[in-house]
């Protein structure tokens, strides 16, 4: 990843930015960058992780009949799919 904290940043205002669960993204990436150490992820990392997290709790909630839940969970899917992209395309 060849990008400096404010590149990542700016990319990703203005992927998700204005949203709450994207500006929590934006903070993140503003919060953990150049981060190091045994446990220390990259924001595509994160990204990943945060997206899977989210497709689970999605079928969970689907699967129990809380369609509010799940799809507040899908909202939020699709704000981690748009932040991803803005990070692959750095």
């Amino acid at each position: 990843m060849a990008y400096t904290k404010e590149q990542l940043v700016d990319a990703l205002k203005k992927a998700v930015g204005g949203t709450a669960y994207g500006d929590a993204i934006v903070a993140k990436a503003e919060e953990t960058y150049g981060e190091t150490g045994k446990y220390a992820q990259d924001m595509k990392d994160r990204l990943d992780e945060s997206l899977g997290v989210l497709k689970a709790y999605a079928r969970i909630h689907k699967d129990a009949g809380k369609e509010a839940m799940a799809t507040a969970e899908e909202d939020k899917i699709a704000i981690v799919e748009k932040a991803l992209d803005a990070v692959k395309a750095l």
